[in-house]
């Protein structure tokens, strides 16, 4: 158990090393099990054992981050989930630059746990989730249950753990087995965008196999760390050039 605290630990000590936060930022975590088995038993819901270690990590407000991904590959590209859950730091030093990937920036708010009341927001996101269900023709509040928010991609609506999907089963090769689901928050036909499968279950969209390799591509940053490459970004019209160079020791110590 030490050891998956110790994952996420890591994780947002990378956000120091990155200059993304400053230590003072964390603070360290007053979450125990049973803090989490009341929240279970009182709006009804499973918290898998990632997000349990996250939770008893370290407490903070941090609302958003930014991390570099290859354009549209989210939810769509097996091998590149497979590198970024296996590649070794050896195979990352042999990528040809002909391999290389572009890279665009990508927003996600994330889990905060602030250190009064360290519960309060997963609650409220759990619950304003289950709100959907006075808006989206076809699911009640039942059907909702299974899925624990742990982020909102690009503010565009709730990442969600799907509780029964089991972290056993996930093949990285078959998305239909990826526990972390994404609902945009401008969908309102769910059965016609692929959120409700033909038997009525609500699926949501593949995004990421688990938890932990959210954590890696957003916390650690591991995409900007697998390839050098260039980031073009254009922000009130000003054309920012980032060139990320891959650092094997960093890659190593956090991953």
């Amino acid at each position: 158990m030490t050891e998956n605290i110790d994952f996420f630990k890591r994780a947002y000590e990378a956000l120091i090393e990155r200059g993304i936060i400053t230590k003072d930022k964390l603070q360290e975590s007053k979450v125990t099990d049973e803090m989490i088995e009341k929240l279970e038993s009182d709006i009804d819901v499973m918290i898998p054992d990632d997000v349990r270690n996250y939770l008893k990590s370290y407490s903070h407000t941090i609302q958003m981050l930014c991390a570099a991904v290859p354009e549209n590959y989210v939810g769509k590209d097996s091998d590149i989930m497979h590198e970024i859950n296996e590649m070794t730091p050896e195979e990352i030093a042999n990528v040809n630059d002909d391999d290389a990937q572009y890279l665009t920036e990508y927003w996600s708010d994330i889990l905060q746990v602030p250190e009064d009341d360290p519960l309060s927001i997963l609650k409220e996101n759990i619950l304003g989730f289950r709100e959907y269900a006075d808006v989206i023709d076809g699911i009640n509040q039942e059907s909702l249950k299974k899925f624990v928010p742990i982020g909102d991609w690009m503010s565009a609506g709730p990442l969600c753990i799907d509780t029964e999907k089991s972290k056993n089963d996930i093949n990285i090769d078959d998305p239909n087995t990826w526990q972390v689901r994404w609902f945009d928050h401008e969908v309102f036909d769910w059965k016609k965008e692929g959120y409700i499968d033909e038997e009525g279950n609500v699926i949501g969209l593949t995004f990421f196999p688990d938890f932990k390799t959210f954590i890696k591509s957003v916390f650690v940053n591991l995409m900007g760390r697998i390839f050098a490459c260039v980031i073009y970004i254009k922000k009130l019209h000003i054309h920012i050039y980032i060139h990320y160079l891959l650092n094997l020791e960093q890659f190593q110590n956090k991953v």
